[in-house]
This record gives C-alpha cells, structure tokens and sequence, in this order.
C-alpha cells in the first residue's frame, strides 16, 4: 500500500501537477477598483493582478478546474460607533480545460453559461476581471453620509480527495489572495459619472 502511494505521489510531480515554490512570487493584489452609478444603483468593477500562480497554471492545464472567489462589502461610516455594513457580497467564478475540445471555459456566475475561449491568457483575463456588480440601490444612501467599498478575492485549484490530500500536506496548494482595498467616498460631493467612471472624494 505505502509503494502504491508513493508511486502515485511521484506521478504527480513527474507530470508536473504539484510545483513547490521556491521564487518569490508577486503580490496577488486588487486593481482598477471603481465606483459607478447606473439605473439607481451603486456598482463596483475591479480586476485581480497576478493571481494565477505557477500551481494554479498547471493544474489547470491539466484538465483541473481552479475556482475565483471575490468579496464585496460596503460600509457607511460612524464617528461613536462600529462602522454599520449595508451590503457583503460573495460569488465564485470557475475556469475549466477542455483536454477534448482544447479550449478553456470560464463559467461567470452572474451570467450563467460559459464563456469559451482557446487562448489561455484570455480566458484568464474574463476569470478576474470584475465588471458592474450590484452593490446597493442608490436611494438606500444618505447625502450626508461617509461610505466605503471593500473588496478581497483568492483564488485556488479544485479540493483533492482526502487521501491524497493527506499524503502531500507539505505541498503547496498554489492558493493566491488579495488583500482588502478600500475606496472611500461621500454621497454628498458624488457627481454621478458615466459608467466605467469613478466617484470624485
């Protein structure tokens, strides 16, 4: 049994399906966050750079799916008490390679069925690029009032069954994540801008 998992174990690094780091790597992080006003309601756009890791990359092209999780909070802000939250969204992404067909498929929870591409960094690009999520109905905010968006995400390769999960516990995953940023702004000083715009503070 134990020649039998370790026979397994090395296939999987002989085909290139694990990779232990050893080069730092750049910081997964949040860009080109904006804030939007359209049809009464306040959106949020932002892209993730560098979130793909070297794992992550490989695993994929091996026909595993690696999933894209983003967070969205938005807080009004309180001088004497805790800083209430008016909205926390959460919603999952997936990338998937068709070994078959040779094209990737990159599956948009907000708009359903996938998206079919043959080039990697296309597809790659759709994964963490974040356009006009609802956040809150517009009438919902104060003129007189301070706010502010919060958005995090991470990405990571599908679960591995709990055996084999077990036996490389000391690999890494590959799992990257971006830390919180923050845009503040003032419902007060907000000229409504075009889509795609951001809020003047």
């Amino acid at each position: 049994m134990k020649r039998a998992l370790a026979w397994l174990f090395l296939s999987f690094l002989a085909c290139g399906y694990f990779v232990i780091p050893v080069l730092a790597k750049e910081k997964t992080r949040i860009t080109d966050l904006t804030l939007v006003v359209d049809e009464g309601s306040v959106e949020v756009s932002f892209s993730v750079e560098n979130g793909f890791s070297r794992t992550i990359e490989r695993t994929i092209q091996n026909g595993v799916p690696a999933t894209f999780t983003a967070f969205i909070r938005l807080h009004q802000t309180r001088r004497l008490w805790k800083d209430k939250e008016l909205a926390a969204l959460r919603f999952t992404r997936r990338i998937h390679y068709d070994n078959i067909k040779k094209v990737y498929e990159v599956f948009l929870e907000e708009t359903g069925p996938p998206a079919v591409f043959e080039d990697f960094s296309e597809a790659k690009e759709t994964l963490v690029r974040v356009e006009n999520v609802t956040v809150i109905p517009w009438k919902r905010l104060n003129s007189d009032a301070n706010y502010y968006v919060s958005v995090r995400a991470e990405m990571e390769p599908a679960r591995l069954p709990f055996r084999l999960g077990s036996l490389l516990f000391f690999v890494s995953s590959g799992k990257t994540k971006a830390d919180w940023l923050v845009q503040k702004f003032r419902i007060g000083s907000f000229v409504l801008p075009k889509r795609g715009g951001a809020p003047d503070e």
